[in-house]
């Protein structure tokens, strides 16, 4: 019995198996975590929705929906709805985020 599981082939396969098994698992939490942080994502758009600039959690919550969407975007969660693949890739829409929140920043004062 003992050499049966000391042999080189039995051993490689166990290997082989549990390396798969630990990648079908990541594979599974990156799908529901990429549906329950895209779930997140909606809501506190729709709670920033609900806001006005006024109130007084309006920036907090502003910050972590951006922070929220920069995440999602750099983790390729949007990959997907991009539509064509020659949009220009996520960096393009973060830097154009950024810089109209620095223009409108140069704005009000």
């Amino acid at each position: 019995m003992m050499s049966m599981l000391t042999s080189p082939a039995t051993i490689t396969v166990t290997v082989f198996g549990v390396a798969a098994l630990v990648t079908l698992g990541g594979g599974i939490y990156w799908l529901f975590n990429k549906r329950a942080r895209l779930r997140d994502i909606a809501e506190m758009r729709a709670k920033l929705d609900e806001l006005e600039p006024s109130d007084p959690e309006y920036g907090a919550v502003r910050a972590l929906y951006t922070s929220m969407v920069l995440d999602a975007e750099r983790w390729g969660f949007f990959a997907g709805e991009s539509g064509s693949g020659g949009h220009g890739g996520s960096a393009d829409h973060g830097g154009s985020d950024h810089v109209g929140d620095a223009g409108e920043g140069g704005h009000a004062h």
